[in-house]
């Protein structure tokens, strides 16, 4: 990769470095806290849904802040929010109230991403995107392993951590800031509605749905999981960072061999390990052996995370390449709805059954997909191998890092913009 094209990226790159630190630990912090506090699985859920509905409404809407004020603005105000939320979270130690604070700061994190990632996508010459998308997704896994490992050294009853994770988004500005770039904004791509999405891919559709069903409770019920069955929290950090670091480690080499075989195959695999390990937990109880728990948490980070980018790519042998980015923007609103849904549902296995019951939860949605994917494979014929287009690791962050997608055919347009590029010089 080109030194002007790193020198570019350095700035937004390192901002996401730093919030994603405070992000991570931010994210654990608090269902460690509310389980601490006694709070019921349902309200955490509740909080949960709350952050990813406000994420959805930020990635989408706040585009527009964006172009009204300047990219380097509207990160100064996003990460301000942040700050102030994180501080809030720990002086009114309230769950009730933190539904209303983590939908506003599920609401700036996405505004705060989408300047990220528009800024990404400037800087990022064609050639080079699909690297540049595996450095973003590896910088942000790696911090967010940072902020459990950061969680460790912490007291969750104290306003300490919710200070540190303050202190990344107060800090996270000043990449940004002190850096100077002529910001531009992107042309419009063919659109494609939902429904012709879900007639045109269904698989895809169903696949990206049910991915947001589990990766949204994996992110927020699985602390109360390991809270609950007795680990202490730098055992629960341990665990946290292991999932992550699962899904950064296999998410390429499986994205890989569903080059090479049908993608709805290699889908039915994901989907089944997903069930067995559930299975797994449930059988086994490993909370008596950390080393069997940490590898068969890391195993579920390796197939949970590497649902979404496949079932992208199964999207993307379906479709024309004008419809990639279209695409992706609406398997992510897609990936959002589940990610809304999940931690309403699944507290109502935890209830029937206990903590093992998030297990149940995950094993039960897989086995729903399984069904699905199987009538799929006998109703339409596969992709050929030889039109499947070359895998590209995605994370479901915002509608944005669709145009960083390698597989679309041409390259979004640039057009300079007067009154960002005036805004950003001042």
């Amino acid at each position: 990769m080109p030194r002007a094209t790193l020198t570019a990226l350095a700035s937004p790159l390192l901002s996401l470095l730093v919030y994603s630190v405070g992000h991570g630990l931010l994210t654990t912090l608090l269902t460690l806290r509310m389980t601490a506090e006694d709070v019921s699985p349902t309200l955490i859920g509740m909080i949960s849904t709350a952050y990813f509905a406000g994420l959805m409404l930020g990635s989408f809407i706040n585009s527009k802040v964006i172009l009204r004020v300047g990219h380097i603005r509207a990160y100064a105000a996003y990460a301000s929010i942040l700050c102030s939320l994180a501080l809030l979270f720990g002086i009114f130690v309230a769950p009730e109230s933190w539904l209303l604070l983590r939908l506003l700061g599920g609401f700036a994190t996405g505004g705060l991403l989408v300047v990220i990632e528009s800024w990404i996508i400037v800087s990022s010459p064609v050639a080079h995107r699909g690297r540049i998308m595996a450095l973003y997704m590896v910088l942000f896994y790696a911090a967010m392993i940072l902020g459990q490992m950061a969680l460790k050294q912490l007291d969750i009853m104290a306003l300490l951590p919710f200070v540190v994770a303050a202190l990344a988004c107060s800090l996270s500005v000043l990449p940004l800031v002190l850096s100077k770039v002529n910001v531009q904004h992107l042309e419009r791509h063919e659109k494609l509605p939902l429904w012709s999405l879900m007639t045109l891919t269904p698989t895809a559709v169903f696949s990206c749905f049910i991915s947001g069903l589990i990766l949204s409770v994996a992110y927020g019920l699985l602390p109360f999981f390991y809270a609950r069955i007795g680990l202490q929290i730098a055992d629960i950090a341990d665990m946290m960072a292991y999932l992550i670091l699962g899904g950064m480690c296999l998410q390429y080499p499986l994205g890989r061999l569903s080059d090479r075989f049908d993608r709805r195959l290699v889908l039915v695999f994901l989907f089944s390990a997903i069930l067995l390990v559930g299975l797994a937990f449930v059988l086994l109880h490993p909370n008596a052996n950390s080393a069997q728990a940490a590898i068969m948490t890391l195993m579920l980070g390796g197939v949970i995370f590497a649902v979404y980018p496949i079932s992208l790519s199964q999207a993307c042998d379906e479709l024309n390449p004008s419809q990639v980015v279209a695409a992706n923007q609406g398997l992510l609103l897609c990936y959002s709805v589940g990610a809304m849904s999940g931690p309403l549902l699944a507290p109502l296995f935890i209830h029937h059954i206990g903590p093992y019951g998030i297990f149940v939860y995950f094993s039960c949605m897989s086995a729903v997909c399984l069904v699905f994917l199987i009538w799929r494979r006998l109703v339409r014929a596969p992709v050929p191998l030889q039109e499947h287009v070359a895998f590209s690791a995605s994370l479901p962050n915002t509608p944005l890092l669709a145009e960083l997608d390698p597989r679309a055919d041409t390259p979004p347009q640039m057009e300079d913009d007067p009154a960002l590029d005036y805004y950003d010089r001042r």
